[in-house]
C-alpha cells in the first residue's frame, strides 16, 4: 500500500511538472501564432517521440525525457535547440535570420537557400515570442497564488513569525580536511541570541518570516575585514522593546556546506499522541495538552523541550506544566521522570531521554495576497543567484536542484496536502520565469539578447556565431543538469 500511495504522488510530482512545461510552450505557441509566425513542432519533453499526432501543419509530441520541453520556429535562431531539443531537423537547424554579410554568403550559402521562402520577422516579433514563456510561467502562479488567497493554506505558527525559540547548545561543522562533521559551539550561543529575539533584519534587510531569515543567513554574503576572514550574519533583533544589532559568525554545515548558526522559531505545540507504558501516559498527561514549561522555565519549541531534557540528570523528576486541552484550558503541572532510550538516527544509534509523546503543531490558516506572495518568491530567487556568482556566498550549483530534486520535493508536497503542493508550484514556476530570462544563449534570455544585439548592429548575427554559441551552452547546459543530478541521488540516498 505505501508504495502505491508513493507512485501515485510521483505521478502527481511529474503531471505538475509537466503542466508547468506545458504552460512554459504554450506561451511562446500562442504568441507565435498571435505574430503569424510558423510553428513546426509543439513538444512537451525532449529527445526521441513517444507518441503525437499532426494538426494544420504543426507536429504536436510527446518526447521521452519530461523535464524540459520546446516550440519549434524555424524563423526564430534555432528555438528548437535553444528549448531543449537535440534532434537537428531541416527546419530548424539553422537561424532564419539569413542576411548574412557579403562575406559569409558564398560560404553559407547552402544554408540560406533553404530558408529563402521564410518570410523575415521583426524584433518585436521575436521579443515577445521569446518572453512569453516567462509570461505565461506568471500568469500561471498568479493563478494558483490566487486559489490560495481565497481558500487560505495552512502554516505551522513557527513558520509565520520571526522570533527565536531554540538556541542550539552546539552544531555540527563541516571540517573539508577530514571530510566529516565536528561538533562546536554553535554560532547563535557564542553570539548572545536568546530565546524570545525577534529578528527584524538580517544583514540590514528586512525579514518577513522564518523561512526568510533562515534563507537569508544561507545565501548571506558578508565576511570580515580581519586577517583572517569569517563569515558574518548581521543579525537586528529587538529584545525587551529595543533594538540591538548582534553580529554573528555562521557555521557551515553537512558536507554541501550552507550557512547555519543553530537557531529555530519560537513555536506553539500540543501532545499529538501518547506511547503505551511511558512518563507521560502514566503521569496523566493527555492528547492535546498545551506545553508550555518544564521546572518554571518556559518552553518556546519542541526543540528547546528536547534539549532540556538531555541536560536533566538520570533518574531526575521534572515538573512539566500544561495548559489542558488547549490554548483556552487551564494550567497544570505533572510531576514524571524522562527514560532513557535508544533512538535510530539516519545510520547511527544514540541515547535521548524521553517522556513518550508526539507533537502536534499549531496550525494557522492565511491568505496570502498573490502579488505579495510572487514577490516573495522573486526575491528568495535574487538571493539566491545573487550568492551564487558572489565568491564571499557560500551558496554553490551543487546546492541547487536539477530535475530529479524537484519532483522529489514535488512527490513530498503532494503527500502533504494539495494546497500545499500548489503553493510550491508557484514558486516552481516564479523560479522557471527568472531562469529562463537570464541572458543566457540557451534559455529565452539569451534569445532575447542575441535578437538586441543585431537591432543595435542593424544586421543579422554570422550563423556560425549563432551555432557554435547555443551549442557551446547546450553543452553546458546539460553538463550542470547531470552536475545537480548527482547531488539530488546523493540527498536522496
Amino acid at each position: 500500500m505505501s508504495f502505491f500511495y508513493d507512485f501515485a504522488f510521483l505521478l502527481v510530482a511529474l503531471l505538475a511538472l509537466g503542466f508547468t512545461i506545458f504552460i512554459h510552450e504554450l506561451g511562446h505557441f500562442l504568441a507565435a501564432r498571435q505574430r503569424g509566425l510558423i510553428v513546426k513542432r509543439f513538444s512537451i519533453g525532449f529527445g526521441p517521440k513517444i507518441f503525437g499526432w499532426e494538426k494544420n501543419g504543426v507536429e504536436y509530441r510527446i518526447s521521452i525525457f519530461p523535464f524540459g520541453g520546446y516550440v519549434a520556429l524555424p524563423q526564430l535562431a534555432d528555438m528548437g535547440r535553444l528549448e531543449g531539443e537535440n534532434e537537428q531537423t531541416e527546419e530548424n537547424k539553422f537561424s532564419a535570420w539569413d542576411d548574412i554579410e557579403e562575406e559569409e554568403e558564398g560560404a553559407d550559402d547552402t544554408k540560406n537557400k533553404k530558408h529563402e521562402h521564410l518570410k523575415k520577422i521583426s524584433y518585436a516579433d521575436k521579443m515577445i515570442v521569446s518572453v512569453m514563456g516567462a509570461v505565461f510561467n506568471i500568469l500561471l502562479a498568479f493563478a494558483l497564488s490566487s486559489v490560495l488567497w481565497f481558500f487560505g493554506y495552512e502554516r505551522r505558527d513557527g513558520e509565520l513569525t520571526t522570533k527565536i525559540g531554540y538556541i542550539a547548545d552546539t552544531v555540527e561543522r563541516w571540517n573539508p580536511i577530514i571530510e566529516d562533521s565536528e561538533t562546536v559551539t554553535s554560532p547563535a550561543k557564542k553570539a548572545g541570541l536568546i530565546q524570545g529575539d525577534e529578528v527584524i533584519a538580517v544583514d540590514g534587510n528586512p525579514v518577513e518570516d522564518f523561512m526568510d531569515v533562515q534563507s537569508r543567513i544561507v545565501t548571506g554574503k558578508l565576511v570580515t575585514t580581519e586577517q583572517r576572514p569569517r563569515r558574518l550574519s548581521q543579525l537586528t533583533v529587538l529584545r525587551n522593546g529595543e533594538e540591538k544589532e548582534i553580529d554573528v559568525f555562521p557555521e557551515v554545515f553537512g558536507n554541501e556546506e550552507i550557512r547555519i548558526i543553530g537557531i529555530g522559531p519560537k513555536e506553539t505545540f500540543f501532545i499529538k499522541e501518547l506511547q503505551p507504558d511511558m512518563p507521560a501516559i502514566k503521569a496523566g498527561l493527555e492528547p492535546g495538552d498545551q506545553i508550555l514549561s518544564v521546572d518554571g522555565k518556559k518552553i518556546f519549541s519542541f526543540a528547546h523541550l528536547v534539549d532540556y531534557l538531555m541536560k536533566v540528570k538520570d533518574e531526575q523528576k521534572i515538573a512539566l506544566t500544561v495548559r489542558k486541552g488547549g490554548e483556552s484550558g487551564l494550567e497544570q503541572t505533572y510531576n514524571l521522570t524522562p527514560i532513557i532510550k535508544e533512538m535510530k538516527i539516519g545510520d547511527s544509534v544514540t541515547k535521548r531521554k524521553l517522556i513518550g509523546f508526539s507533537p502536534e503543531f499549531k496550525s494557522i490558516t492565511t491568505y496570502p495576497n498573490p502579488i505579495v506572495l510572487i514577490i516573495s518568491r522573486v526575491k528568495d530567487m535574487y538571493h539566491t543567484l545573487t550568492g551564487l556568482v558572489s565568491t564571499q556566498s557560500d551558496v554553490k550549483l551543487r546546492n541547487m536542484s536539477g530535475p530529479v530534486g524537484i519532483v522529489n520535493n514535488l512527490s513530498i508536497f503532494a503527500s502533504i496536502g494539495f494546497k500545499k503542493l500548489l503553493w510550491f508550484v508557484v514558486f516552481i514556476n516564479v523560479n522557471l520565469a527568472i531562469l529562463n530570462l537570464l541572458p543566457i544563449p540557451v534559455l529565452d534570455g539569451g534569445h532575447m539578447v542575441f535578437a538586441t544585439i543585431e537591432k543595435l548592429r542593424g544586421k543579422p548575427l554570422p550563423l556560425p556565431f549563432l551555432e557554435r554559441s547555443q551549442m557551446l551552452f547546450i553543452v553546458l547546459l546539460f553538463s550542470f543538469m547531470l552536475y545537480v543530478t548527482f547531488f539530488d541521488f546523493q540527498r536522496l540516498f
